[in-house]
């Protein structure tokens, strides 16, 4: 699936800095709930039910409910298993190369506490609740391996066509890390100096402005142009490891009417908590294949030697932190079936980022040393959109409940905004990626359903389903949109099951839920190479050159959560 659009790089953040997206504006904006365990072991199909802290976050209503105070504590722990393999037109480079990974993360999704506080009335206000709830609302953790041979293209010849047509003296000055005019072109992305750095790539001597990489070999032309190639071929690796969390600390207050209708609101704090590493490896598949050549140590020295590994790797952390309003209302029309609905406003999210590069090539016979980038940092905010929830329920007595949630956010309202001088906001050159996200994205329906069945007064068994489609509608190339096929639409589809086990011991109480939960197939092309249409000095307009078939991964991946509620009643 290799791209058939190519992004300009010129002028904006993604060729100097970390770029934002808009897959950086659903990943951050989404909610993919956890909170209690009896909550996930109903598949979070809670919005009409309430009494239960997990439920506070659907709809604020809910913990008017309860008869009861109560304080409930959720560890839990998710694993992640992916497989990788090749996938698209270069899937020969990668044959037979499958990857497994599994990795797990202890979390803590739910913790809280709700107090009741009855009136002493027999109808009208009956009863009032206050509650203050941490629940996670997404959970980031993930890592998958990529490997294979390429006898084709390398990593640090990528690094050498970002490089290429700049003069030396930018790509090899320190202060290109920093150097930006106002329309942040002209100096190249960092991996691109990091590299240089290191030495996977140098000038071809006598051609300032071309580039040679320490994994190829060089030929001049008559006319002056030079010829690259690989040298032979090589063992490439990547990888990438993500953790982190996005939980909502909810201040709740509700209002319980004749035992019929209860209304509640949530002021919610978010906070965004998220961490991405990354690395790029390679290594001659025969080292006898690949020849001696002459390289520069930075200066006017050169010497001779034999390309060994070479590595490069990428840490990116970001914090955030918003606040909202949520209120919601749930009515009892009858002793059995409730009816709710619940509005979420906008979080403005405000964003601080942090990245940085390192980089390292051993040669035979030579000592070379890590070279490392500055570590940069961003300030923006993301304004997420409103969100809906409606629920029914039905109860069957003393022996269960059967419930049904439908959620719709439309993400071409989320927004990125600069944080200005003034503490106010501003879209800046954020316009064309906004534009961007309005013409991608589009509304994302869930539906939850649930049960929960009585087997005796201490046991309850529960089990839940999900369903959510994909945020991306159309495809964009900066001046039309061109919808995605109804294939491509139903490929983003989500689901999730759940199980669950409930046991009652009086005051005291103990749940146990698993999840799993599998998402799209993600493909992702680990390197592109680049091209300057425009040799005339403006080097930052560079383009993908699709020409290049680089190495292009499909990533399987499930997410299983397990988590366990102690609470207690009072």
């Amino acid at each position: 699936m290799k791209k058939t659009i190519a992004f300009v790089l010129g002028a904006t953040l993604a060729f100097s800095a970390a770029a934002q997206t808009w897959q950086d504006a659903l990943l951050f904006s989404e909610n993919v709930y956890s909170g209690t365990a009896r909550g996930v072991g109903m598949g979070n199909a809670l919005t009409a039910i309430g009494g239960d802290a997990g439920s506070i976050g659907f709809n604020p209503a809910g913990s008017a409910t309860a008869g009861y105070s109560q304080f409930m504590i959720s560890p839990g722990i998710t694993f992640s298993v992916t497989g990788t393999n090749a996938s698209g037109d270069n899937s020969a480079l990668y044959t037979g190369q499958q990857v497994n990974n599994t990795y797990a993360r202890v979390k803590l999704p739910n913790i809280g506490f709700i107090l009741k506080m009855d009136t002493g009335r027999r109808s009208g206000l009956k009863r009032m609740a206050f509650g203050i709830v941490v629940n996670s609302t997404n959970n980031f953790t993930g890592r998958y391996k990529a490997a294979g041979v390429n006898g084709d293209n390398s990593y640090a010849a990528s690094l050498a066509s970002l490089a290429d047509c700049y003069p030396e003296n930018v790509i090899a000055n320190e202060s290109s890390y920093y150097n930006k005019d106002s329309r942040l072109q002209y100096y190249p992305k960092w991996s691109a100096l990091t590299g240089y750095h290191s030495g996977m790539y140098n000038v071809v001597p006598g051609n300032d402005g071309s580039y040679v990489a320490v994994t190829e070999v060089y030929e001049k032309k008559p006319d002056g142009t030079v010829e690259t190639w690989l040298a032979a071929p090589v063992s490439q690796q990547y990888g990438q490891q993500s953790t982190g969390f996005k939980t909502d600390a909810i201040l709740n207050y509700a209002f319980n009417f004749s035992d019929r209708f209860y209304i509640g609101g949530n002021l919610g704090i978010t906070a965004v908590n998220y961490s991405l590493s990354e690395f790029w490896s390679e290594a001659p598949e025969n080292p006898a294949d690949f020849p001696y050549n002459r390289y520069s140590d930075g200066s006017s020295a050169e010497y001779i030697a034999q390309f060994e590994s070479l590595r490069m790797n990428h840490k990116f952390n970001l914090r955030g932190t918003g606040v909202y309003f949520k209120l919601g209302a749930l009515w009892r029309p009858t002793d059995h079936l409730r009816l709710a609905a619940a509005i979420q406003t906008p979080t403005l999210i405000n964003i601080t980022e942090r990245y940085g590069y390192s980089s390292e090539v051993k040669l035979s016979g030579r000592y070379t040393s890590t070279s490392s980038s500055p570590e940069d940092e961003w300030i923006y905010a993301l304004r997420s959109p409103f969100r809906f929830n409606f629920g029914v329920a039905y109860t069957l007595g003393e022996k269960g409940v059967i419930s049904a949630d439908y959620e719709l956010v439309n993400y071409n309202q989320a927004r990125f905004r600069y944080r200005t001088s003034d503490y106010g906001y501003a879209e800046g050159d954020f316009r064309d990626l906004n534009t961007e996200i309005k013409n991608v994205m589009g509304s994302v329906h869930e539906i939850r359903l649930g049960t929960e069945f009585k087997v005796t007064s201490q046991l309850s068994l529960r089990a839940g389903y999900n369903l959510t489609t994909g945020a991306q509608y159309n495809y964009w190339d900066g001046y039309e949109k061109t919808p995605l096929s109804s294939e491509a639409r139903l490929l983003q589809l989500k689901h999730s099951a759940s199980l669950g086990l409930g046991f009652n011991f009086g005051s005291i109480f103990l749940d146990a839920a698993v999840r799993a939960r599998f998402v799209p197939d993600d493909y992702m092309i680990t390197y592109d190479y680049y091209t300057t249409p425009y040799p005339d000095g403006d080097y930052s307009l560079k383009y993908v050159n699709n020409d290049f078939l680089t190495p292009e991964i499909v990533v399987k991946s499930t997410l299983v959560d397990a988590i366990l509620t102690v609470g207690w009643r009072f």
